[in-house]
């Protein structure tokens, strides 16, 4: 039979380890003081929000416009090889 370990009772929930003090240092998260704070940092976190979303819609039309292309350029060169193809038979 094993014994139990010294400081830990079987089925008690881990006990929960606070980060060390950052003394001197700013807190890790910002302290919002005021009804009117948070309201600004949400603003400011929609706009940027909106901001990549804008980034990421202008990158997905830059790849499609890609792609369009070249699919354009492969039919051009089918469209070339089957006019040479029919002549030479002809």
């Amino acid at each position: 039979m094993s014994r139990p370990r010294i400081g830990i009772t079987p089925g008690a929930p881990a006990p929960v380890v606070q980060p060390a003090s950052r003394a001197g240092r700013r807190p890790l998260a910002p302290v919002v003081r005021s009804s009117a704070m948070l309201l600004l940092n949400e603003e400011l976190a929609r706009a940027r929000m909106r901001e990549r979303e804008a980034e990421a819609a202008r990158e997905r039309l830059v790849v499609r416009l890609s792609a369009a292309r070249k699919w354009r350029r492969r039919a051009e060169h089918a469209a070339r090889r089957a006019s040479l193809a029919a002549a030479a038979v002809s």
